[in-house]
């Protein structure tokens, strides 16, 4: 009976440390192989959600760059109209001057006529849109052809615009060449440096 009872013994012993065996592969199972295939499973269903993701990202990036291109020609655009456009400084300073300017050209001057449209109110906000106001000069001038003509050239190369909206020339003295041209001239004004900044 003892070897009985040793060899049963022996048997549960075998059987416990087979059971313990069992329950600590069971454990670092669970511990830490079962974390793992959980994760795994986790990134295969995210890896299309990432992938859409990317390409969403990518697309976004090709507008955004789009975009900033749009945005950077548009600024090129309002810098050269703004180099066109006069401070209200500049506006008076060429209303000042104009007699001078025609007279330099060898012409006189008999009448002129300012009228001003559009805004009128300058804005602290700088975010508010670009405000510009025109100047509208009517002015009668007296001289030669050769006059006339230089006295619209020296209009057309100032840095910023004078726009000539009509020129009317009649004959004053047929023997001595004078005419007379009315012209209309417009200037415009930026009274507000906001909206897009370059």
């Amino acid at each position: 009976m003892t070897y009985d009872n040793h060899r049963s013994f022996a048997q549960r012993k075998g059987v416990l440390a087979v059971a313990l065996c069992l329950i600590g592969a069971v454990a670092v199972h669970n511990r830490v192989v079962s974390p793992h295939i959980g994760y795994l499973h986790a990134m295969q269903r995210l890896e299309p959600v990432l992938d859409r993701m990317a390409e969403e990202l990518e697309a976004v990036d090709e507008t955004r760059e789009e975009k900033l291109s749009t945005a950077r020609g548009l600024q090129a655009e309002l810098a050269r109209v703004r180099e066109g456009l006069f401070t209200p400084e500049e506006a008076a300073a060429f209303t000042h001057d104009l007699p001078t300017l025609i007279e330099n050209t060898g012409c006189t001057m008999s009448e002129v006529d300012l009228t001003s449209t559009g805004d009128s109110e300058q804005t602290d906000d700088p975010h508010a849109t670009v405000a510009v106001r025109a100047l509208n000069v009517d002015c009668t001038v007296m001289g030669q052809y050769e006059q006339i003509v230089a006295l619209l050239q020296s209009l057309h190369q100032r840095r910023q615009k004078v726009w000539v909206d009509s020129c009317e020339i009649d004959l004053l003295d047929p023997r001595g060449g004078r005419l007379k041209c009315r012209l209309g001239l417009t200037i415009f004004i930026m009274l507000q440096l906001g909206g897009l900044h370059g």
